[in-house]
């Protein structure tokens, strides 16, 4: 099988090197062989070292695409329109796609999964979510047996490791955050991390694949880690959770619950041991029940690891002329899935109120949250260095979040609160 690859930079070069020291193996093993028939890059400067070794360079993609010889084209150059273009030319051309553009595959798979069905390719993805983790293929084939009736997946390695340093080190959001930009762990920009940008586009691929309907990750609500503070994360630990950013799922009658926010996960709860910059996909199914995959979600090795699954599986197929792909031609728009609103959901609440230290304080707080139907779990005080303020933190029962909002809008109101208040949700 003649590979085309758009992208040499971190993962693509990571498939040069396995597909180089695999490529005997592979053929054993599976009597098939993968060759490099081309290699694209922006510079001559990025294709040099592949150019060293004989493989064919392109700068301009088109060419690379063009070339008959190629059967299947590898995206690995990350961002959205130029690699629409590039994967809908291969498509058009009658070459099979391999990508690990979760960006991609969110914004404009209702596009690319119908023409390929049309055109009879396949286009392959498990590098997109999850690195190295198998949860695209599970999901496809391994969970067939199953309904997924809720998934929770840690999906962002920046943001597990900045939670879980907070946590072990007791050190500030901005303190880790400058920690693992010196590390490479986080972007110069962090935001598309930070924000849940892209725990947004894995989670609405995953949610898709669950519920067998377009989900569009434009749609869902989506709130990062910003605003978590050591002190909240210091309380959450002494009641026996810790904080991760979750992406949810679950099926409601005909609707989608999809979201991307920060949870309160119990400690004995499996997600809360996955730590720093590993990746994890929870998910309870109606014949297996619970189960958990994890591993690396990121980094050279571990994506290009999955992108070398994807073409030996791929050459496997060719090889034995099963040519047919998996049906995707439902992740279009004209099958949008109906999502609840995150004002419909509910769940336990962590409520941390910083207030003066006045009598009627902690009335005027449990008769707003009595008003709007909110039960208390319980409460607990906490001093603060200020002696004038103290932390008022408040566990609920189960309750809705239209409620919870106003009733956070209108405690935040009130004269004796300091500052505004904090709110975090548990997993339920």
């Amino acid at each position: 099988m003649r590979i085309g690859i758009i992208g040499v930079g971190t993962v693509g070069g990571g498939v040069v090197e396995i597909i180089e020291r695999k490529r005997d193996e592979f053929h054993a093993k599976f009597g098939i062989l993968l060759e490099i028939a081309g290699v694209a890059a922006k510079t001559e400067e990025e294709l040099a070292p592949f150019k060293a070794k004989g493989y064919k360079g392109f700068t301009d993609a088109t060419e690379l695409l063009d070339d008959e010889s190629i059967s299947v084209v590898c995206e690995l150059a990350g961002g959205y329109d130029l690699p629409f273009k590039w994967i809908k030319k291969a498509i058009e051309n009658k070459k099979h796609v391999v990508t690990a553009n979760k960006a991609l595959l969110a914004k404009y798979g209702n596009e690319i999964f119908p023409l390929a069905e049309k055109k009879g390719c396949h286009v392959l993805f498990e590098a997109a979510v999850g690195g190295g983790m198998p949860i695209i293929r599970s999901l496809q084939e391994g969970f067939v047996g199953n309904n997924v009736e809720s998934l929770s997946c840690i999906i962002n390695g920046t943001c597990n490791y900045i939670l879980t340093k907070m946590a072990t080190e007791s050190l500030s959001f901005e303190e880790v955050l400058k920690e693992a930009q010196r590390l490479g762990f986080a972007e110069a920009d962090p935001s598309f991390d930070i924000d849940g940008i892209d725990s947004a586009h894995k989670t609405a691929i995953l949610a898709s694949l669950c519920s067998g309907s377009f989900v569009d990750f434009e749609k869902i609500h989506v709130t990062g880690i910003r605003g978590i503070t050591a002190q909240d994360v210091q309380f959450i630990q002494e009641l026996g959770g810790v904080v991760r950013l979750l992406g949810l799922y679950n099926k409601v009658g005909d609707k989608v619950d999809a979201r991307v926010h920060p949870c309160i996960v119990p400690s004995d709860h499996l997600l809360a041991s996955v730590k720093c910059e590993l990746n994890a996909v929870y998910l309870q199914c109606d014949n297996l029940g619970p189960t958990l995959q994890t591993g690396a979600g990121a980094g050279r090795l571990p994506t290009a690891s999955a992108v070398v699954a994807d073409l030996v599986s791929l050459a496997r197929s060719v090889e034995t002329g099963n040519l047919e792909p998996l049906p995707m031609g439902w992740f279009q728009k004209d099958n949008s899935a109906k999502l609840v609103p995150i004002g419909e959901t509910s769940t336990r609440y962590y409520f941390r109120f910083v207030t003066k230290d006045d009598y009627g304080v902690l009335a005027d707080i449990t008769g707003i949250l009595g008003k709007n139907k909110i039960s208390i779990e319980s409460i607990l005080q906490k001093n603060t260095n200020n002696r004038e303020k103290v932390d008022i933190l408040v566990i609920t029962e189960n309750a809705m979040e239209s409620s919870v909002q106003a009733a956070l809008s209108e405690i935040d109101s009130l004269p004796e609160i300091s500052e505004k208040s904090k709110m975090l949700r548990f997993l339920s």
